[in-house]
Protein backbone atom coordinates (compact mmCIF):
# COMPACT_ATOMS: atom_id res chain seq x y z
CA UNK A 1 0.00 0.00 0.00
CA UNK A 2 1.56 3.30 -0.72
CA UNK A 3 0.23 6.95 0.14
CA UNK A 4 1.54 10.14 -1.68
CA UNK A 5 1.42 13.44 -0.16
CA UNK A 6 -0.34 16.59 -1.59
CA UNK A 7 -0.80 19.64 0.20
CA UNK A 8 0.05 17.71 3.86
CA UNK A 9 -2.25 14.92 2.99
CA UNK A 10 -1.73 11.38 2.33
CA UNK A 11 -3.39 10.01 -0.77
CA UNK A 12 -3.92 6.22 -1.49
CA UNK A 13 -2.04 5.64 -4.30
CA UNK A 14 -1.83 2.29 -5.91
CA UNK A 15 1.45 0.66 -7.02
CA UNK A 16 2.39 1.08 -11.23
CA UNK A 17 4.52 -1.17 -12.51
CA UNK A 18 4.38 -0.75 -16.02
CA UNK A 19 6.56 2.19 -17.70
CA UNK A 20 7.99 2.90 -20.58
CA UNK A 21 10.56 5.43 -21.69
CA UNK A 22 8.21 9.14 -21.81
CA UNK A 23 4.86 7.75 -20.03
CA UNK A 24 3.92 5.87 -17.09
CA UNK A 25 1.05 3.92 -18.40
CA UNK A 26 -1.96 2.94 -15.50
CA UNK A 27 -2.48 -0.25 -17.37
CA UNK A 28 -6.07 -1.79 -17.83
CA UNK A 29 -5.12 -4.99 -16.66
CA UNK A 30 -8.56 -7.86 -16.88
CA UNK A 31 -7.04 -10.12 -14.18
CA UNK A 32 -5.57 -7.76 -11.53
CA UNK A 33 -4.98 -9.02 -7.89
CA UNK A 34 -7.43 -7.64 -4.88
CA UNK A 35 -4.78 -5.09 -3.18
CA UNK A 36 -4.14 -3.63 -6.61
CA UNK A 37 -7.25 -1.77 -5.69
CA UNK A 38 -6.66 -1.36 -2.63
CA UNK A 39 -7.47 2.67 -2.44
CA UNK A 40 -10.90 2.42 -3.63
CA UNK A 41 -11.75 0.42 -0.25
CA UNK A 42 -10.61 3.40 2.05
CA UNK A 43 -13.03 5.56 4.15
CA UNK A 44 -12.18 8.44 1.10
CA UNK A 45 -13.48 6.44 -1.55
CA UNK A 46 -16.86 5.88 -0.01
CA UNK A 47 -18.49 8.51 -1.97
CA UNK A 48 -17.93 6.87 -4.73
CA UNK A 49 -20.17 4.13 -4.06
CA UNK A 50 -22.62 6.06 -1.42
CA UNK A 51 -23.41 8.03 -4.60
CA UNK A 52 -24.26 4.85 -6.21
CA UNK A 53 -26.36 3.33 -3.81
CA UNK A 54 -28.10 6.66 -3.25
CA UNK A 55 -29.08 6.33 -7.01
CA UNK A 56 -30.60 2.89 -6.70
CA UNK A 57 -32.75 3.63 -3.21
CA UNK A 58 -34.23 6.68 -4.96
CA UNK A 59 -35.11 4.46 -7.87
CA UNK A 60 -36.04 1.53 -5.82
CA UNK A 61 -33.84 -0.71 -7.70
CA UNK A 62 -34.95 -4.44 -7.05
CA UNK A 63 -32.69 -6.32 -10.01
CA UNK A 64 -29.51 -4.70 -10.19
CA UNK A 65 -26.14 -6.39 -12.30
CA UNK A 66 -22.90 -4.87 -11.84
CA UNK A 67 -20.32 -5.16 -14.18
CA UNK A 68 -16.60 -5.03 -13.20
CA UNK A 69 -17.90 -5.38 -9.75
CA UNK A 70 -14.32 -6.19 -7.88
CA UNK A 71 -15.48 -7.24 -4.19
CA UNK A 72 -19.08 -5.91 -5.11
CA UNK A 73 -18.34 -2.96 -1.85
CA UNK A 74 -22.01 -1.97 -2.88
CA UNK A 75 -23.59 -4.34 -1.04
CA UNK A 76 -22.36 -3.55 2.18
CA UNK A 77 -23.06 0.05 1.39
CA UNK A 78 -26.89 -0.54 0.68
CA UNK A 79 -27.29 -3.12 3.58
CA UNK A 80 -25.37 -0.47 6.12
CA UNK A 81 -28.19 1.59 4.87
CA UNK A 82 -30.85 -0.69 5.46
CA UNK A 83 -31.64 -1.52 1.79
CA UNK A 84 -31.54 -5.27 1.40
CA UNK A 85 -34.52 -6.54 -0.48
CA UNK A 86 -33.14 -7.22 -3.83
CA UNK A 87 -31.47 -9.36 -6.07
CA UNK A 88 -28.12 -8.71 -7.45
CA UNK A 89 -25.62 -10.58 -9.77
CA UNK A 90 -21.93 -8.82 -9.78
CA UNK A 91 -19.21 -10.44 -12.55
CA UNK A 92 -15.26 -9.37 -13.47
CA UNK A 93 -12.83 -10.80 -15.09
CA UNK A 94 -10.70 -10.95 -11.83
CA UNK A 95 -10.68 -14.00 -10.16
CA UNK A 96 -9.65 -12.82 -6.75
CA UNK A 97 -12.34 -10.60 -5.80
CA UNK A 98 -14.86 -12.54 -7.07
CA UNK A 99 -13.52 -15.26 -4.67
CA UNK A 100 -13.62 -12.73 -1.19
CA UNK A 101 -17.31 -11.70 -2.40
CA UNK A 102 -18.22 -15.21 -2.55
CA UNK A 103 -17.27 -16.15 0.64
CA UNK A 104 -18.15 -13.11 2.45
CA UNK A 105 -21.71 -12.86 0.94
CA UNK A 106 -22.04 -16.80 1.13
CA UNK A 107 -24.97 -16.65 2.95
CA UNK A 108 -27.36 -14.33 0.86
CA UNK A 109 -28.96 -16.37 -1.92
CA UNK A 110 -30.30 -13.08 -3.54
CA UNK A 111 -26.30 -12.10 -4.16
CA UNK A 112 -24.67 -13.88 -6.64
CA UNK A 113 -20.67 -13.10 -8.29
CA UNK A 114 -19.19 -14.84 -11.23
CA UNK A 115 -16.03 -14.55 -12.44
CA UNK A 116 -16.52 -13.80 -16.27
CA UNK A 117 -16.41 -11.59 -19.01
CA UNK A 118 -19.49 -9.36 -20.97
CA UNK A 119 -17.92 -11.02 -23.76
CA UNK A 120 -19.58 -14.41 -23.26
CA UNK A 121 -23.16 -13.82 -22.30
CA UNK A 122 -24.13 -17.49 -21.24
CA UNK A 123 -21.80 -16.70 -18.48
CA UNK A 124 -23.34 -13.56 -17.27
CA UNK A 125 -27.24 -14.22 -18.16
CA UNK A 126 -29.53 -13.82 -14.78
CA UNK A 127 -32.59 -15.35 -13.71
CA UNK A 128 -33.91 -11.96 -12.50
CA UNK A 129 -35.81 -8.76 -13.92
CA UNK A 130 -32.93 -6.12 -14.32
CA UNK A 131 -33.83 -3.11 -13.41
CA UNK A 132 -30.70 -1.05 -12.80
CA UNK A 133 -27.41 -1.77 -14.27
CA UNK A 134 -24.12 -0.12 -13.13
CA UNK A 135 -21.14 0.07 -15.45
CA UNK A 136 -18.12 0.39 -12.36
CA UNK A 137 -15.18 1.95 -14.25
CA UNK A 138 -15.19 -0.78 -16.87
CA UNK A 139 -16.65 1.33 -20.03
CA UNK A 140 -12.81 3.26 -20.24
CA UNK A 141 -11.42 -0.64 -21.24
CA UNK A 142 -13.44 -0.06 -24.32
CA UNK A 143 -12.35 3.60 -24.71
CA UNK A 144 -12.85 3.65 -28.68
CA UNK A 145 -16.07 1.64 -28.51
CA UNK A 146 -17.48 2.69 -25.39
CA UNK A 147 -21.03 3.38 -26.07
CA UNK A 148 -21.35 0.37 -28.19
CA UNK A 149 -20.73 -1.84 -25.29
CA UNK A 150 -22.77 -0.21 -22.77
CA UNK A 151 -25.56 -0.26 -25.94
CA UNK A 152 -24.72 -4.72 -25.89
CA UNK A 153 -25.43 -5.19 -22.41
CA UNK A 154 -28.35 -2.55 -22.29
CA UNK A 155 -30.02 -4.63 -25.18
CA UNK A 156 -28.57 -7.79 -23.40
CA UNK A 157 -30.39 -6.75 -19.64
CA UNK A 158 -33.24 -4.13 -20.57
CA UNK A 159 -32.80 -2.25 -17.67
CA UNK A 160 -34.51 0.45 -17.16
CA UNK A 161 -31.71 2.60 -15.30
CA UNK A 162 -27.97 2.17 -15.55
CA UNK A 163 -25.35 4.01 -13.39
CA UNK A 164 -21.82 4.92 -15.06
CA UNK A 165 -18.90 5.40 -12.95
CA UNK A 166 -15.61 6.64 -14.67
CA UNK A 167 -12.58 8.74 -13.92
CA UNK A 168 -12.97 12.07 -15.02
CA UNK A 169 -11.00 13.89 -17.52
CA UNK A 170 -9.46 16.21 -15.03
CA UNK A 171 -8.32 15.54 -11.60
CA UNK A 172 -6.66 16.49 -8.57
CA UNK A 173 -4.60 13.92 -7.66
CA UNK A 174 -2.90 12.75 -9.68
CA UNK A 175 0.85 12.75 -11.97
CA UNK A 176 2.09 14.57 -14.75
CA UNK A 177 4.39 11.48 -15.95
CA UNK A 178 1.15 9.02 -15.94
CA UNK A 179 -1.59 8.86 -18.92
CA UNK A 180 -4.66 9.11 -17.99
CA UNK A 181 -7.18 6.92 -20.18
CA UNK A 182 -11.08 8.05 -19.91
CA UNK A 183 -14.07 8.46 -21.55
CA UNK A 184 -15.87 11.77 -19.74
CA UNK A 185 -14.92 13.74 -21.94
CA UNK A 186 -16.88 12.12 -24.83
CA UNK A 187 -20.56 11.49 -22.99
CA UNK A 188 -22.89 13.17 -25.92
CA UNK A 189 -24.34 9.75 -27.18
CA UNK A 190 -25.16 9.08 -23.65
CA UNK A 191 -26.46 12.56 -23.18
CA UNK A 192 -28.98 12.40 -26.14
CA UNK A 193 -29.87 8.88 -26.64
CA UNK A 194 -32.16 7.90 -23.66
CA UNK A 195 -34.77 9.62 -21.64
CA UNK A 196 -32.62 11.01 -18.84
CA UNK A 197 -29.28 11.51 -18.29
CA UNK A 198 -28.12 13.15 -15.20
CA UNK A 199 -24.19 13.16 -13.63
CA UNK A 200 -22.75 13.91 -10.50
CA UNK A 201 -18.94 14.69 -9.89
CA UNK A 202 -17.23 13.30 -7.16
CA UNK A 203 -14.28 14.33 -5.67
CA UNK A 204 -11.98 11.81 -3.30
CA UNK A 205 -8.75 12.57 -1.63
CA UNK A 206 -7.60 8.88 -3.50
CA UNK A 207 -5.73 8.07 -6.63
CA UNK A 208 -7.90 9.59 -9.73
CA UNK A 209 -10.53 10.76 -7.20
CA UNK A 210 -12.47 13.13 -9.39
CA UNK A 211 -15.40 10.46 -10.84
CA UNK A 212 -17.94 11.19 -12.84
CA UNK A 213 -20.92 9.40 -11.37
CA UNK A 214 -23.82 9.34 -14.21
CA UNK A 215 -27.48 7.97 -14.15
CA UNK A 216 -29.11 7.49 -17.46
CA UNK A 217 -32.62 6.49 -17.63
CA UNK A 218 -33.36 4.31 -20.31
Amino acid sequence: MLVKNFDNKEIPWPIIHNQTETKIVVPLIENYKFEDMWYLDTSQAMPIFETQADIMIKNNSKGIVDVGCRHGPINQILHDKGYVNYSYFGFDTSKEPIDIANTRWANFDNISYVNASWHDEQDITVNFTVDTIIFSGVLLYEKQNHFLLFQKLINFYKPKFAIIQEPYHTQKYWDDKLQLFTITNDMQLYKTQFKRYTEIIVDCDIFSGRRLIAEVEI
